[in-house]
């Protein structure tokens, strides 16, 4: 490795390239991205005879050093399928100029060339064309190098970086303004947190208290370096929030303050019925349904609905609590149900089923279990302005034998019409399984806690982003599905005027 004061030395020479005469025992070849708005999130890997010999950001440049004369082939990659090559001859003692960059934007014509020397050099050093003034200087040392008649530029390889970026900045995704006011106890705080370092430290205090503190927050090209989302109990009046975010570059800090009051007791909004089926006689138990019926029916009590909530139900037991539950209906105008638990297909038509049935035919299955094209043929018929019917029901066949005998039983389910004015969501799309998982509540209705409370966001905006949130955790294994015929909008919790 230079000792630093090379070091320094040679960043001066090369920041008042033109001027200053370049030494003859090696070459330079100078990589440069200028600033684009479009595509500038994706980072390129810089790559000579398919060794990757740096990372390219969008307003960045680098230099490379070579030591060897001869022909050399310089890859840059934006992804597995887009690269682009430039070869060329190198010669000691000269400076090459290669501008990197996408010329729509977006991948699919991904520029890589070699400028002349006159055009390039006027390019490296304009500083308006960069997010960062100081340079990354990647060579090879001679000394070090097992190989010195081959071509082998990464042999013996050092990297100094002189490191430059912006402090970390945020943006509230919610509260959306400072002195947010709300009516509803549980408020769901959401931060889009940008950096230019590769990883940034997050401490979260609420109402003066630690919070959340995480560490080692790995950042992502996309338009949030990081996004934070978690539910916070409110207090009465005055609360809270402050963000402290930190990084290599820098440390920064941001408070709002959001002010809850008790609404006063109205007509509820609507009527909810929310079952969890954990554990089975005959079937698999499952770890979280019981626990997924529980938070959605505290959530959705603070949100105003009436909730009928009820675990582990029997075949007679089931059947009558959603009897019950549409008698009592018929005295709303908004309906919800939540389901976690088994469910099978058969023959085209969903069923939830009871903790103790025991399935060796598709004949149990219609006598048996909760045909839930039935539940939305009855609400219908009661002409309701909203009805929601939300089923994490998709985890598995818990009856193999029965899948066998029977081709067209499995443990995902089916898609379904969904009358007027109705919306029918599924953990996972038609004829997938879905994730029980790993903590507390299953994947789905995990994210759906998470989102349900964020003020003004419309039910088919809710369930996008619940959608979004499976997929990246489950690296796209379980996309969750809805099929819907509302007429009009609907928000499980609207701000108040």
């Amino acid at each position: 490795m230079f000792p630093k004061t090379v070091f320094v030395t040679f960043l001066a020479l090369v920041l008042n390239a033109g001027t200053t005469t370049m030494e003859a025992e090696y070459a330079e070849i100078h990589v440069f991205r200028p600033k684009q708005f479009q595509g500038g999130a994706i980072i390129f890997q810089a790559q000579v005879n398919d060794n990757t010999i740096g990372h390219l950001s969008n307003g960045s440049r680098m230099i490379y050093r070579v030591y060897n004369e001869g022909a050399i082939d310089m890859k840059l990659k934006a992804s597995v399928f887009t690269s682009k090559t430039v070869s060329f001859g190198v010669i000691k003692g000269q400076k090459y100029y290669i501008k990197a960059g996408y010329d729509d934007g977006f991948g699919s014509n991904l520029s890589f060339i070699q400028l002349s020397a006159q055009e390039g050099e006027l390019k490296f050093n304009d500083l308006r064309l960069y997010h960062r003034k100081k340079i990354k200087v990647i060579d090879e040392d001679p000394d070090k190098s097992g190989v010195v008649d081959e071509d082998v530029y990464s042999l013996g390889l050092k990297e100094f970086e002189e490191k430059e970026g912006n402090r970390p900045s945020m943006g509230w995704i919610s509260p959306v303004k400072n002195n947010f006011r709300t009516d509803v106890e549980i408020f769901s705080l959401q931060l889009c947190i940008k950096s230019d370092a590769e990883k940034i430290n997050t401490d979260i205090r609420f109402n003066g208290e630690p919070f959340e503190t995480l560490t080692d927050i790995t950042t992502y090209d996309k338009k949030c370096s990081y996004t934070y989302i978690a539910n916070l109990n409110l207090k009465p009046g005055e609360n809270k929030i402050e963000v402290k975010i930190t990084d290599e570059f820098g440390e920064s800090t941001f408070s709002r303050r959001v002010y809850y009051k008790e609404a006063e007791k109205t007509q509820y909004r609507g009527l909810a019925l929310v079952i969890g089926n954990s554990e089975y006689r005959y079937a698999t138990d499952l770890k979280n349904p019981g626990n997924d019926a529980y938070d959605m029916h505290i959530a959705l009590k603070k949100l105003g609905f009436e909730v009928m909530k009820f675990q582990d139900l029997g075949a007679d037991e089931m059947k009558k609590v959603v009897g019950n539950y549409l008698l009592k209906l018929e005295e709303y105008k908004t309906g919800v149900i939540f389901y976690a638990g088994h469910g099978i297909q058969n023959t085209g038509r969903n069923y939830l089923i009871p903790v103790d049935v025991q399935l060796g035919s598709a004949s149990d299955i219609t006598s048996t279990c909760i045909d839930t094209g039935s539940i939305l043929s009855r609400m219908e018929l009661m002409e309701m302005e909203t009805s929601i019917v939300i089923l994490d029901a998709c985890r598995n066949n818990p009856f193999k034998d029965l899948q066998t005998r029977q081709s067209d039983s499995s443990g995902g389910l089916t898609g379904t019409d969904a009358p007027p004015g109705t919306i029918v969501a599924f953990a996972t799309a038609p004829g997938r399984t879905a994730s029980d998982g790993t903590g507390q509540n299953g994947l789905y209705t995990q994210e759906i806690l998470k989102h349900i409370y964020k003020p003004d966001l419309k039910l088919e905006d809710l369930f996008k982003q619940v959608r979004v949130s499976v997929m990246k955790k489950s690296n796209n294994r379980q996309i969750p599905w809805e099929t819907s015929s509302l007429v009009k909008d609907f928000y499980f919790y609207q701000q108040p005027n």
